[in-house]
């Protein structure tokens, strides 16, 4: 009995231990199995991180093709002015176009630098005589201007009276007179009297009132 006794004591404790075990074991081979599945996930991530590096170097090279195009534009805005100085302005308008066709496809359509060119085209396009083309252009540099400066800013007034010359051109002094009138504003309030840009925009405002008692308007 004692010896029976004792075998069965020990089926007892050995019964106590196998579930231990068996729990044990499973939780090794979860750990086993979640070793195994982290492995693509690492994979996975080193992935990423290589499409990171190549969009960041790709990102680099959009940079340097953009500083490019835009040192482009530099030189071909230089060509036109030097152009547009020595009269020839026909030929003027190529580089200025060229440069324009970059800086919108570079800068985007609403960009200060593209209103300028517009302006140099507009200017070089009065030059010769071509008043509707250049008030267009004068009009897409304007509406530039005032969403990114504002209406009370000199470069606005200078649009103005870009705009009121070429009314004046035309014989339609009573608009002319009207653009003259809102860039004096805006230079006596940004430099006050005397600076020459409201010395130059009192003669036009006087010259066009001039022409409107001339022609009875």
């Amino acid at each position: 009995v004692s010896v029976l006794n004792n075998r069965t004591d020990a089926d007892d404790e050995a019964n106590k231990k196998r579930p231990a075990e068996e729990n044990a074991d499973n939780t090794a081979k979860r750990k086993k199995k979640n070793k195994n599945v982290a492995e693509p996930i690492l994979i996975r991530s080193h992935s990423e991180a290589e499409q990171t590096n190549s969009d960041a170097t790709e990102h680099q090279l959009d940079e340097r093709e953009k500083e490019n195009q835009l040192s482009k534009v530099s030189e071909l805005f230089s060509d036109g002015k030097v152009l547009l100085a020595q009269g020839k302005y026909a030929e003027a308008i190529k580089p200025y176009q060229e440069a324009l066709d970059i800086q919108l496809q570079v800068l985007g359509d609403f960009n200060l630098k593209v209103a300028l060119t517009y302006v140099a085209i507009g200017t070089t396009l009065f030059c010769q005589h071509k008043c509707e083309e250049s008030m267009k252009m004068h009009e897409k540099a304007l509406k530039i201007q005032l969403d990114k400066l504002g209406c009370r800013h000199e470069d606005v007034a200078s649009s103005y009276h870009h705009m009121g010359c070429i009314l004046k051109f035309q014989a339609k002094y009573k608009e002319a007179m009207e653009m003259f009138r809102q860039a004096l504003d805006i230079y006596l309030e940004v430099h006050g009297e005397g600076h020459e840009n409201v010395v130059n925009a009192r003669k036009h405002m006087a010259n066009g009132l001039k022409l409107l008692g001339q022609h009875g308007e």
